[in-house]
């Protein structure tokens, strides 16, 4: 795989990854209820347990891959900076208890920027012909 391809399938993940998981993320406080209603139903902590690690694997997987594309797409002139600033941004603050919703919007926002520079990626860079 070249560079062009795994710059692209970057992209394409980042933005893929990115609308799934604000879309969760949004939702969390709608699936943490059903999570808890679970839970007290069987006088259990496993569903609310899985359910709050797979939350924080999911904000903790936006956070690094914003930092991973920063650092890999910073010379590339196709992708402007603003989907990595919102992805590190919408990783940090969906973190934080009770402002997860915001995070999930701004990763929401991040991914839909990711694919529509997607298109870019069709074509090489500036100089690379």
């Amino acid at each position: 795989m070249n560079n062009h391809q795994k710059a692209r399938s970057l992209c394409l993940t980042n933005g893929i990854l990115s609308i799934a998981g604000g879309v969760l993320i949004f939702l969390a406080t709608f699936i943490f209820v059903l999570a808890y209603a679970i839970d007290a139903s069987y006088d259990g902590r496993v569903a609310s347990v899985l359910t709050y690690v797979f939350y924080t694997c999911l904000k903790l997987a936006i956070l690094i891959l914003g930092i991973v594309s920063l650092v890999y797409y910073k010379e590339d002139p196709r992708l402007n900076v603003a989907p990595h600033v919102l992805f590190i941004v919408g990783g940090a603050i969906s973190l934080i208890p009770f402002l997860g919703w915001i995070g999930g919007i701004l990763a929401i926002v991040g991914g839909s920027l990711y694919l529509v520079n997607l298109k870019n990626f069709d074509r090489p860079p500036f100089g690379q012909f």
